[in-house]
């Protein structure tokens, strides 16, 4: 009964469609193009023209029981079980043994809160089914487990039911969407490589592997999955797509272009595309060429705040300071609640040397994120720039109050000798190693002159011979 959606359509199915579109059907139509053009709605996500086209089927011919089963398929889908129950039973008047219809009537019971009357009925069906009638039954079980969410029951039926029929793809993705509830990726990871030692170009196991091994951060194991899946079946675009986040997030940045570029060969380009393959190319230093790709982005989808955001990146690395401050600006003006922007901003300002500008968007970005460290950090920074380390004090010791980070400590102490502060910043220092030893050279970075300090150094060797 449950029919595969078809993804490529002849010259026919269009003719039939465009005929039923115009109600220029005004003769009978065979089975087969009437299962088409339910398809073909189904897959369009157009689920009340399929119920039509299901039910002139039906009218037409009456003792189906595949028009009946398709009816209530669409009735459950659309949430109209009582509906889909009644129109069940006047179809098994006519074919009373009928597999299918009695499996979805098992369905219309667990969907209208019948759970036990449902499942009695799979009981009973169960001692006549074969191996991939089983396989459905069991799946049809695994949704009474579900709604009465016992997630244990759900996944391990829908295991038993992958088990009876390795081919069984919607189990396969009702597992797949229920791992992450159970907390079983082991066990998940064992099954699809059962069903892949079944059947090694099974492409969808492949693909809910990678994503798997994904969750557990196993990312090798997770790259060979999904090149299997796309390698299994060439047109498989989420795969490709999955492939090059992978290697995207991991840093292998390169390897995510390449993947991107095929995907954009096989598939063609959209905005989101262009964005992904223009951020690699930012990443590894082609600016002109990563604007290129940006901006075509752009012109796709003008109100993607990401890709604007990308652009002044770009411009700022390339010192084009006043390109990207606009850039910038244009990003927060579509977006107004992301910290990053205004950070980006602030830098910008402060290279072109517009520092109050740069003040205003470190305290904007503080106010959206006060829990982020590295703005705290970038913003006492910017304050020790403009010769004002009293100020860096303020902002610093704020800071500690709110975030953690080792840095903080050393930044502080580092203030305190630019303020005269000597005893206290040797106080605070002494602390710093203590708590923290392996991080005493962010000490330098935020004052260089301290490297030949007598005192500094002295603590230094004392706290090393401790931490050794």
């Amino acid at each position: 009964m449950h029919r595969k959606r078809k993804d490529n359509w002849d010259a026919r199915i269009f003719d039939l469609v465009a005929a039923f579109e115009a109600d220029s059907i005004n003769t009978f139509l065979d089975p087969e193009s009437y299962h088409d053009l339910i398809d073909f709605f189904q897959a369009e996500e157009q689920f009340e023209k399929a119920l039509h086209v299901a039910r002139l089927a039906g009218d037409q011919y009456r003792f189906s029981a595949d028009f009946y089963g398709r009816q209530a398929q669409l009735l459950l889908h659309t949430n109209r079980a009582k509906e889909a129950k009644k129109l069940l039973e006047t179809g098994l008047t006519f074919t009373p043994g009928d597999f299918e219809l009695r499996l979805l009537l098992c369905e219309t019971y667990i969907h209208t809160g019948h759970v036990n009357t449902g499942l009695g009925l799979l009981e009973e069906l169960k001692l006549q089914a074969d191996q991939q009638e089983l396989s459905e039954l069991l799946f049809t079980e695994a949704s009474a487990y579900e709604k009465s969410a016992d997630y244990e029951r759900l996944f391990h039926t829908l295991c038993a039911a992958i088990r009876m029929d390795y081919s069984n793809e919607r189990a396969l993705e009702r597992l797949f969407l229920c791992t992450d509830i159970c907390r079983q990726h082991e066990e998940a990871i064992l099954l699809y490589q059962e069903v892949l030692d079944e059947n090694p170009y099974h492409s969808v196991a492949w693909y809910y592997l990678g994503h798997t091994h994904a969750y557990l951060r196993q990312t090798t194991a997770a790259l060979e999955a999904f090149e299997f899946a796309f390698l299994s079946e060439p047109d498989f675009e989420e795969a490709y797509l999955e492939f090059a986040e992978l290697n995207y997030e991991s840093g292998q940045v390169e390897k995510a272009l390449e993947a991107y570029q095929e995907i954009l060969e096989r598939f063609g380009s959209d905005g989101d595309l262009l964005f992904r393959m223009g951020s690699c190319l930012h990443q590894l230093g082609q600016h002109e060429s990563a604007r290129e790709r940006l901006e075509v982005a752009a012109r796709i989808e003008p109100h993607n705040d990401e890709v604007i955001f990308c652009i002044g990146q770009c411009y700022a690395a390339q010192e084009k300071w006043t390109s990207a401050i606009a850039f910038f600006n244009k990003a927060i003006r579509m977006r107004a609640d992301d910290e990053a922007y205004y950070r980006a901003l602030a830098e910008a300002a402060f290279e072109k040397e517009d520092f109050q500008l740069a003040e205003e968007a470190y305290n904007k970005a503080l106010d959206l994120a006060p829990d982020n460290s590295e703005i705290w950090l970038d913003f006492a920074w910017f304050m020790i720039e403009m010769l004002r380390p009293e100020d860096a004090l303020v902002l610093l010791s704020e800071a500690r109050e709110l975030v953690q980070h080792p840095e903080l400590a050393y930044a502080f102490s580092a203030c305190l000798f630019a303020t005269g502060r000597r005893q206290e910043a040797l106080v605070r220092l002494s602390d710093a190693l203590e708590d923290n030893f392996q991080a005493y050279p962010h000490l330098f970075e935020w004052h260089p002159l301290l490297r030949t300090d007598t005192e500094v150094n002295a603590l230094l060797h004392i706290h090393r011979k401790e931490v050794h």
